[in-house]
């Protein structure tokens, strides 16, 4: 039993503890990277520890240890079945006995704290239980982290298929934002038969029903709320793949002259639902029927019920297109069922307004057994009894999209849909170059704004502000002072776009669908994209550090750095001092590593759900380019100013370590004596020294980025409608 689900009631009254170690680790380890690159560059000694393997060893090895526990969901040795508690004193005792070396760096020092962190966070995630559930009752047949016996790839009724947009037709009609409820209206095939039909899939093939447990599973650990419009939008959009799949069905047939010549249209969409509902008989009601040479368990084993369910199904059609002789041989068979539900034997406990609220809030409930489709002589057609409202109204904002709301659940305007599982090396590929021009056009365009912000940090005492600065630029160096720094520049942010945005692509989906649990991931989907976009900034910072250093350099001392150009920058900082050589190129990397993790980490994070405030708030946004490009470049403009105020300390220290660590400098300072310095020598304010200009910069050059970036995966077919994946079936084909 997967231990993420098992307790989830304590997660639940121990939320801000789990949420708060979770961003703790990600703290931790952002300084330990910073801290091993310091150690790395400026304490050769620190290398040849002969404990740091040993300590990163044995925490790696718990690690997955306990990731290999969570798969599983099985204690494999003693160490795994151990209290949160016990792991962390273990730990705790390979700790002291390693504090009897006299040589401890603060490379290893900040490897065990980060390990310590790690195992707290995930230890008070990962408390074994065993025999509760989700909800805290008994174990139930199905497990969130079993592997399903049958997928939607696996149904009864037909061959499900994940197929990409531009190879399936029906999905792309209906895959854009502007479809609205008056087209899912039109259908020949009723909302309220999708939803009813959805409900009876979910309930009696097992494909459809594993789905939909692993669906409340992702959920689980969200609050009621949130897990209520999740399960909707859900629900909502297997409906319409599955509306969109029976619809496909009944046209195919009438395309290809389905019926006697001279029928009209009616006759012909009638005789399909005929055939339509011999297909779910033979499926679902009759239970020595096999499929593929196997039995269905108990979900199909409910023969007689399942007459009755289709009776109540295919009453909800309009009278011109029942299937009459279909459901009047299903009549007998569904009376006799009407006292074996198996969900409603206590007849005397049934009551109404109970049942009703549960329906609404349980999507795989079906209609109980005072429910039932008698023919009725007067209307000439089959009716369930007693009266039920069969209502349709559409609504623009049903769980954030274009939906209609029937009287058995939401029907969304769009399929269900997922992103492509096998991303191959060359769409990440693509994703790279897309970043990389991106980010060089766009800080191309604000070298000016960048200059003026490296002046001010730089030297305060000659530019007070952004004007003063500009004005005082433009006269003593002309318009060739708003362009020092360029070469470096437009090279390090190259690099940047190259590697930054294909590294969260790939590091958002791979810890949130092969590190975590579908559950644990859905609830921590804040910290997921903070930690990927960590990870992503720590890659970019190794190629653009050099960079950064050369141009802040050409930057405040124009006169030395400005005619040898980037080449002889490097080359000149490089020569310095020859016991450091190179590595004085990465004198900053620490503070610049900083500064990215924070600034990168924000930046998406706050891009991302910007977007999904605009679209939730204003879903119209979403039906042309225009204004989804407008919506971009605004999220854009506000990550960006936000990204600045929180990495701004971490800019400041960066173009301080730039400007005053030289080559004749033989102490080495580490990050926080830096901080120390700065605010001892300039006050406090000397942190947050060029924010203004700063927050103009990010605004201008991070809403360029997505902006451009966006354009960009859009003309080669890579946004994310291109790498997503519509669900559909095709009836009576099995693979």
């Amino acid at each position: 039993m997967n231990a993420l689900f098992i307790f989830q009631r304590w997660t639940r009254r121990r939320f801000i503890l789990t949420q708060s170690t979770f961003y703790l680790y990600f703290l931790l380890a952002s300084l330990y990277c910073c801290c091993c690159c310091n150690a790395f560059l400026m304490t050769p000694s620190a290398l040849t520890s002969p404990t740091t393997t040993t300590t990163s060893s044995s925490s790696v090895e718990l690690l997955v240890t306990r990731r290999n526990y969570i798969k599983k969901a099985e204690p494999t040795t003693s160490h795994d079945s151990s209290p949160p508690s016990s792991s962390c004193s273990s730990y705790n005792n390979n700790n002291n006995n390693s504090n009897n070396h006299n040589n401890m760096t603060r490379r290893k020092a900040f490897s065990e704290m980060t390990a310590a962190a790690t195992l707290l966070s995930f230890s008070t995630a990962i408390s074994p239980a065993s025999g509760m559930t989700t909800t805290g009752q008994a174990s139930q047949s199905f497990v969130c982290n079993q592997t399903p016996t049958s997928t939607l790839e696996d149904i009864y009724i037909g061959k499900g298929e994940w197929l990409p947009k531009n190879l399936n037709p029906r999905s792309q009609a209906s895959s854009n934002a502007n479809a609205n409820a008056s087209m899912m209206e039109r259908s020949i095939l009723p909302p309220n038969f999708a939803t009813y039909a959805t409900r009876f899939l979910i309930c009696y093939d097992e494909g459809f029903q594993n789905w939909w447990k692993e669906v409340e599973c992702k959920y689980s650990l969200l609050s009621p709320r949130e897990q209520r419009n999740n399960l909707g939008k859900s629900f909502g959009s297997l409906a319409r793949s599955i509306q969109l799949s029976l619809e496909g069905y009944i046209l195919d047939g009438i395309n290809s002259g389905g019926g006697s010549v001279g029928n009209n249209v009616t006759t012909l969409i009638q005789q399909r639902y005929e055939n339509l509902l011999m297909k779910f008989v033979e499926c679902y009601a009759i239970p020595e029927s096999t499929k593929g040479g196997r039995v269905q368990s108990n979900a199909r084993s409910r023969g007689e019920d399942a007459m009755r369910q289709l009776g109540l199904l295919f009453a909800t059609l309009p009278k011109e297109y029942q299937p009459i002789r279909g459901l009047k041989e299903i009549t007998t068979a569904a009376a006799a069922a009407a006292a074996a539900d198996d969900n409603w034997k206590d007849k005397k406990s049934f009551s109404k307004e109970t049942w009703m609220e549960n329906f609404t809030q349980d999507f795989s409930q079906l209609l109980p057994y005072q429910y039932t489709s008698n023919y009725d002589t007067q209307l000439d057609c089959y009716v369930i009894q007693p009266t039920l409202s069969l209502y349709e109204i559409g609504v623009n904002d049903e769980f954030g999209q274009n939906a209609i709301a029937t009287a058995f659940g939401p029907l969304s305007c769009l399929p269900l849909q997922r992103q492509n599982p096998n991303i191959s090396p060359n769409i990440y590929l693509l994703l790279g170059i897309n970043g990389a021009l991106a980010c060089a056009l766009t800080h191309s365009l604000v070298i000016p704004f960048d200059v003026v912000k490296t002046r001010m940090q730089t030297d305060p005492e000659g530019y007070s502000n952004i004007l003063e600065g500009t004005m005082s630029i433009a006269k003593s160096e002309g318009m060739q002072g708003f362009t020092l720094g360029a070469e470096a520049t437009i090279a390090g942010y190259f690099w940047y776009g190259l590697s930054v945005y294909p590294s969260y692509s790939f590091f958002k989906w791979y810890i949130g669908h092969s590190l975590l649990s579908p559950a644990f991931a859905t609830s921590h989907a804040d910290g997921i994209a903070l930690v990927a976009g960590a990870i992503a900034a720590v890659i970019a910072s190794v190629g653009l550090t050099p960079l950064e250093a050369c141009r802040i350099r050409t930057v405040a001392e124009p006169q030395v750095y400005r005619d040898i150009g980037l080449a002889g920058t490097m080359k000149v900082m490089a020569e310095e001092n020859e016991a450091v050589g190179w590595k004085a190129l990465y004198a900053g990397l620490p503070s610049l590593m900083i500064r990215q993790v924070i600034f990168g980490s924000v930046k998406f994070l706050a891009f991302e759900r910007a977007c999904e405030a605009f679209f939730i708030t204003w879903p119209f946004l979403k039906d042309t380019m225009v204004t989804a490009l407008g919506v971009t470049l605004i999220s854009g403009a506000l990550s960006g100013a936000l990204s600045s105020v929180v990495s701004q300390p971490a800019d400041s220290v960066l173009t301080y370590v730039a400007k005053n660590k030289r080559g004749d400098d033989d102490e080495s300072l580490g990050i926080l004596s830096i901080v120390s310095m700065m605010i001892e020598r300039e006050g406090a304010g000397s942190l947050f020294r060029g924010l203004g200009s700063r927050c103009i910069w990010a605004s201008a050059i991070i809403s360029g980025q997505f902006l451009l970036y966006d354009i960009f995966r859009t003309a080669l077919g890579i946004n994310s409608d291109d790498l997503s994946q519509f669900f559909q079936f095709a009836i009576g084909q099995q693979s």
